[in-house]
């Protein structure tokens, strides 16, 4: 499992008002970068957004749990 740090730009055009332009970033833990980069954007473009730009750079997570926490259960 690998871990991305996903920045975003994008853009939505809304009827009679100024297009909505934002950046926002997400974090996504997945197999593989084109999982986790498919995932982003098809989220994005299933909400009506436009990609404009994103970037992604590999976040390290240490996973400390103990194998016997029942806590996720």
């Amino acid at each position: 499992m690998y871990v991305w740090k996903f920045t975003i730009e994008a853009t939505r055009e809304r009827f009679m008002e100024p297009p909505l332009h934002d950046t926002s970033e997400r974090y996504v833990a997945a197999y593989s970068y084109d999982q986790a980069h498919s995932y982003v954007w098809g989220r994005l473009n299933k909400a009506g957004w436009k990609v404009d730009s994103i970037k992604a750079k590999t976040v390290f997570l240490e996973d400390i749990r103990d194998s016997c926490d029942h806590t996720t259960d």
